[in-house]
């Protein structure tokens, strides 16, 4: 089981200060971490379970509804891959590299 890691910015920043020096400098980097951490959830929130909804104001994907599992499907090239699944991936991206 994966332990969920705990985002205790204070902790971060304290880091950040020891390596740059900076205490504003460390502060500016904590809110732009916490900005793009935000931005990123609140993006994959809007979509999330709307398929449709993603095609239409951001780019078009070919996806399905799949009756026999309940869940939006998107298809990419030869691969079928679970919606939410692959929103997640891209969403997050940068992070799971």
């Amino acid at each position: 089981m994966t332990k969920l890691l705990d985002l205790n910015f204070e902790k971060i920043l304290k880091i950040i200060e020891s390596e740059c020096g900076n205490f504003r400098k460390a502060y500016e980097i904590e809110k732009y971490i916490k900005h793009r951490v935000r931005a990123a959830c609140e993006f994959y929130l809007r979509y999330k379970d709307k398929p449709a909804l993603f095609s239409d104001e951001q780019f078009a994907i070919d996806w399905k509804y799949d009756k026999l599992t309940g869940t939006y499907i998107v298809c990419l090239e030869s691969r079928h891959t679970e919606y939410n699944y692959w929103l997640f991936k891209e969403v997050f991206k940068g992070v799971l590299g």
